[in-house]
């Protein structure tokens, strides 16, 4: 019975031990943020002016390459479409020659 009693007393003392070490770690953490902020901000002050280039660089090549995604979409779309007639070539001759043989037909006649 005293065993059970003395691997409570130590899992009791553990978990305290590892509470009081995750405190003192987060209080460490926290001190150093606060400790830290000022550069931080001094660091981002710093590279603003570089990543306002970086957007002026993103937005000239956006400029660039919007009209040459347009024309890559419209000639992807006209292949795309004549791949799908590209079956239909014969029926669309058989209907150019009737309606050429029709259109012969009503012809009016010449005297």
């Amino acid at each position: 019975m005293f065993e059970v009693l003395t691997i409570g007393v130590l899992l009791l003392a553990g978990a305290i031990l590892l509470s009081v070490v995750a405190f003192v770690f987060a209080l460490l953490k926290f001190v150093f943020w606060i400790v830290l902020l000022p550069i931080r901000l001094a660091f981002k002050l710093l590279v603003l002016p570089l990543l306002l280039l970086k957007w002026a660089g993103v937005a000239l090549v956006s400029l660039v390459a919007a009209p040459l995604l347009v024309v890559a979409v419209l000639v992807v779309g006209v292949v795309v479409i004549l791949g799908l007639l590209a079956p239909l070539l014969p029926v669309i001759a058989l209907v150019a020659a009737l309606w050429a043989l029709i259109r012969l037909g009503r012809r009016p006649a010449v005297v």
